[in-house]
């Protein structure tokens, strides 16, 4: 004899069936990828893993693994040969990679302006180009000559007027706090604040205050990818727009994110790090959208390489990125109005 279930009980199974198939689906659909940082973490990463922990790049259909830079190889050959997907780079890094003809294209900018700086102790009354005549300046190879020349030029010295003293990474804050040298090459939101939570108050002369129209950093992928799968694209921007927009709101708990990885990170620090670069956020450049790029100063940024001899051969500034991706995506908009506001 048949049993007969109630219809109601019938579709109720049925729904749940549904409902567990198409969570089955989603989770075997969800494009497993690799994002590939410039530094060990720190506060400019924190929207990545605090995104992820939110779980912004699995409502995307992304199962995302984040990289630190692998020691001793250039990190954009990972993602122009396919091996990864994407990339958070320097745009220094991501021209000379483009001008070795790697295929690989940016396709959302992050920092829109070179956070680079000359940082000297207050003490030192070092506060004007003109002063730099004759210090030591703590200097990593990997620094290109080109965006300090501006600052030069504008107190009428060249590079002979200063002594360039190589240092490895992480020297740099102590050398200066030792009295070693008299200032360091570095970024306005990461050694500077490292000095002065030391006790060592710092004066700061960013390149872009004289006339540096240089990239900060960039996200890119390879133009296979962008080619081939731009949906898988478009998705991941999104969930990053997303993750830095949950993050304007939530820097702390972003941060615990990143203390989670790299636990001699201090909270309250790179807090304040990360800040400071929504800060730098603010830009013109935002204005519609946030991670839209320009001609302009995209060929800004290979001429300064170039004039350097940092550059073997010159890119094309067009080939350099789109804007595709960000225009499709709505919050862009949103977060290009969100960063007017300070991060909280």
């Amino acid at each position: 004899m048949f049993s007969h279930k109630p219809i109601k009980t019938i579709m109720t199974h049925a729904s749940l069936l549904i409902a567990s198939l198409a969570f089955t689906h989603s989770a075997l659909a969800a494009d497993k990828v690799v994002l590939r940082i410039n530094f060990t973490p720190w506060g400019m990463h924190a929207q990545y893993f605090g995104g992820r922990a939110q779980g912004f790049y699995a409502e995307e259909g992304i199962e995302l693994e984040i990289r630190p830079p692998a020691a001793g190889q250039q990190n954009e050959v990972f993602i122009a040969t396919g091996r990864e997907q994407f990339g958070v780079t320097n745009a220094d890094a991501f021209v000379k990679a483009k001008g070795s003809g790697l295929p690989i294209v940016a396709v959302m900018a992050d920092q829109p302006d070179n956070p680079f700086s000359v940082i000297t102790p207050q003490k030192a009354g070092i506060t004007t180009p003109e002063k730099m005549k004759g210090m030591k300046l703590a200097w990593f190879q990997a620094n290109v000559m080109g965006l300090i020349e501006p600052v030069l030029a504008k107190g009428g010295l060249t590079r002979k007027d200063v002594e360039f003293v190589s240092v490895a990474r992480g020297a740099e804050v102590q050398m200066l706090a030792a009295g070693q040298v008299d200032g360091l090459f570095g970024y306005s939101f990461g050694q500077a604040l490292t000095l002065e939570g030391k006790g060592f108050p710092v004066n700061v002369m960013p390149v872009r205050d004289y006339g540096v129209q240089f990239y900060g950093t960039v996200i890119y992928t390879n133009e296979a990818l962008l080619k081939s799968n731009p949906d898988l694209v478009k998705r991941f921007v999104r969930a990053t727009i997303k993750s830095l927009i949950w993050t304007h709101d939530n820097i702390e708990q972003a941060m615990k994110e990143i203390v989670a990885v790299s636990p001699d990170r201090d909270l309250k620090l790179e807090s304040r790090k990360l800040r400071m670069i929504y800060e730098l956020y603010n830009s013109p450049d935002y204005a519609e959208r946030f991670g839209l790029m320009n001609d302009a100063k995209w060929q800004s940024s290979i001429d300064i390489l170039a004039s350097g001899g940092d550059l073997p051969k010159k890119p094309t500034a067009q080939s350099m990125y789109t804007n595709a991706i960000i225009n499709s995506i709505d919050e862009a908009k949103t977060l290009s109005t969100l960063i007017k506001q300070p991060a909280k």
